[in-house]
C-alpha cells in the first residue's frame, strides 16, 4: 500500500538557494585573490624602483666624492706633497727619504723655472699627454673651444690612457669605505701665462661607479678646477 505523500510546508523566513548561485561565491573569491595578487606585485615593483633609485643616488655620491678626492690629490701632486705613514699627514716630497713623487728620470714632471718651463713639453709636439700631465701649445687648444684638440681631450683615444691614478704620485691611502676611489683618475693641463712666472693648471678628474665595471655605462662623475700656484702678494 503506497504511503501518502504530504506536501512540504514553506518555513517563514527561510530562502532556498538556487543551484545556479553556488558558483558565484567562488567567482568573487577568485576576483579578490587576483586583486590582492596585483596589489602585491605592484607593491614589490614600487619597492624595487625605490631601492634602485636609492642605490643610484648612493653610487653617484660615492663617485662624486672619489672625483673630489682626485682633484685634491692632483693639487698635492702639483705642490709636491706625499703622504707620510708615520705622521699620517702630507709632507713635502723633499723631506721624505722615499716617496712616490714625480722624478724627472721616470718621465714627465711639472715645469721648473730652471728648465725654461714649457721647453720639455714643446719637444713632444704641440699637443701631448704623459703620466697625467698634458700640454696644448696652440691658443685655440688652450681655450678648449669646441673642435679643438683640447676640447674634452680626456675622452679621446690619444689621451684616455695618459691619466694619473689617485694616489699614484702622492701615496694617498685608499680607504675601503669608497670603492669608487679605485677608478679615480685625473689629467692636468699646463697652461703657459706670459704675464706670470708660474703656469696655470687646469685639472680634470673622472670617477666611475662600481656598477660600470661590467660595461653598459653606469655612473660617471667629471669635475674640473683651476689651480694657480702663483702665491698671492699683498700690496
Amino acid at each position: 500500500m503506497a504511503t501518502p505523500q504530504h506536501p512540504q510546508k514553506a518555513v517563514p523566513g527561510c530562502i532556498r538557494a538556487h543551484p545556479l548561485q553556488r558558483g558565484f561565491s567562488l567567482f568573487v573569491v577568485l576576483i579578490m585573490l587576483l586583486l590582492s595578487a596585483l596589489l602585491v606585485i605592484g607593491g614589490a615593483g614600487v619597492a624595487n624602483l625605490l631601492e634602485s633609485a636609492s642605490g643610484n643616488q648612493r653610487e653617484y655620491q660615492r663617485a662624486f666624492e672619489a672625483a673630489e678626492a682626485a682633484l685634491q690629490d692632483a693639487e698635492r701632486d702639483i705642490r709636491q706633497l706625499a703622504f707620510d705613514a708615520t705622521t699620517q699627514t702630507y709632507l713635502p716630497c723633499s723631506s721624505l727619504p722615499t716617496s712616490p713623487c714625480r722624478k724627472a728620470a721616470d718621465g714627465r714632471v711639472f715645469p721648473d723655472q730652471d728648465t725654461g718651463l714649457m721647453t720639455a713639453y714643446a719637444a713632444a709636439g704641440d699637443n701631448s699627454c704623459e703620466r697625467g700631465i698634458c700640454f696644448f701649445a696652440l691658443k685655440s687648444s688652450v681655450a678648449a673651444a669646441t673642435g679643438s684638440e683640447a676640447f674634452q681631450f680626456w675622452s679621446k683615444t690619444a689621451y684616455q690612457s695618459a691619466y694619473a691614478s689617485y694616489g699614484q704620485f702622492t701615496g694617498a691611502p685608499n680607504p675601503d669605505t669608497n670603492p669608487a676611489l679605485a677608478s679615480a683618475r685625473y689629467w692636468i693641463e699646463v697652461i703657459a701665462r706670459p704675464t706670470s712666472k708660474y703656469p696655470l693648471y687646469r685639472v680634470t678628474a673622472l670617477s666611475t661607479g662600481a656598477r660600470a665595471a661590467g660595461g653598459g655605462g653606469g655612473t660617471r662623475v667629471l669635475l674640473q678646477m683651476n689651480i694657480d700656484p702663483d702665491p698671492v702678494r699683498l700690496p
